[in-house]
């Protein structure tokens, strides 16, 4: 083999090794792959995916927690002026929400992406995406749009995985044909047949905008907005796409800005910020045997060292 053959077997190897290829077909196809990759990897090490921005766009970074070792890649070539959600973990897949430019025609974008893999794919627009795409948006009126709402990215069976879209409802996603228009709406993606449902039996309750879903057991939860003094918590059932309110609530005094949620051993836990303190309160959720919430149970309190304006459990 010549030193020229040797050169250019080299750098088709790299070629291929760093060449990051757009998945065809089905999406259910690929998570049933990601799901195989998953169970056979040898490589199980915690990673932490976070956001930053760089000199032109923004960048995503992958923190080793055993090696310690960062990783930094740019798959979607998000402009850094660009506002993005990244969603919980759902077997090491996210959903990152890409919020569309003020004054730019482009229109806002969903992506389910692996970390590890550095796969990706973008999802078709749902109703919510269309409807604010259509809005006119100025500086003055973009203060009057509420937050973008997290989605919530979850696992329905073994290699099932769904997302549930639950926002509020306002003038600019409002809908005469909704029955709780002024409240709630919500949309579901299937991955089997890769299209947003529009659901029309949602809460009567607004959910509070600046938090993140927690999912566990098939289950979502949200926090709502406060309810004649108290914060109430959605439940949604992932198999029958119903919803329903958690009966007992601990910290359902205590403004929702102050309670966090989050899961711990496929458990939902909460975390209540006492006022003026550095002390959390934590509960986690015990189930029946068939599944149903039952009740909350104190696990124990933290105190912190900071600044408990700032405080923040999760």
């Amino acid at each position: 083999i010549t030193k020229k053959e040797k050169k250019k077997r080299r750098s088709s190897r790299w070629s291929s090794s760093t060449t990051i290829r757009r998945p065809r077909g089905n999406p259910l196809e690929a998570s049933e792959k990601h799901l195989k990759f998953v169970e056979q990897s040898k490589n199980d090490h915690l990673k932490i995916l976070f956001a930053s921005k760089g000199h032109q766009y923004m960048e995503l970074k992958t923190l080793c927690l055993e090696s310690a070792s960062l990783r930094v890649f740019n798959l979607l070539y998000i402009p850094r002026r660009q506002y993005i959600e990244i969603s919980g973990s759902c077997n090491g897949l996210v959903c990152i929400y890409r919020d569309r430019e003020i004054y730019s025609k482009r229109e806002a974008s969903i992506y389910v992406v692996n970390p590890t893999t550095r796969w990706f794919r973008q999802l078709p627009q749902a109703r919510y995406q269309i409807l604010m795409h259509k809005a006119t948006y100025t500086r003055e009126t973009f203060t009057d749009i509420n937050p973008v709402p997290r989605l919530a990215f979850a696992k329905v069976t073994l290699c099932d995985y769904t997302l549930v879209w639950l926002y509020n409802s306002d003038k600019y996603n409002s809908d005469a044909m909704s029955l709780n228009d002024g409240f709630t709406k919500c949309e579901v993606f299937d991955f089997r047949a890769n299209a947003w449902r529009y659901l029309t039996c949602t809460p009567r309750y607004r959910i509070f905008n600046d938090q993140t879903p927690a999912s566990a057991n098939g289950l979502v939860y949200w926090l709502t907005e406060r309810y004649n003094g108290e914060t109430k918590v959605i439940v949604f059932d992932l198999q029958t796409e119903t919803f329903r309110l958690l009966p007992k609530n601990p910290a359902a005094s205590s403004h929702p800005d102050h309670i966090d949620l989050c899961i711990l051993d496929n458990k939902l836990c909460m975390s209540k910020r006492k006022r003026g303190t550095m002390i959390q309160k934590i509960w986690s959720l015990q189930l029946d045997p068939h599944g149903c919430d039952s009740t909350m149970h104190t696990g124990c309190n933290i105190e912190e060292q900071g600044d408990p304006t700032q405080s923040s459990l999760w």
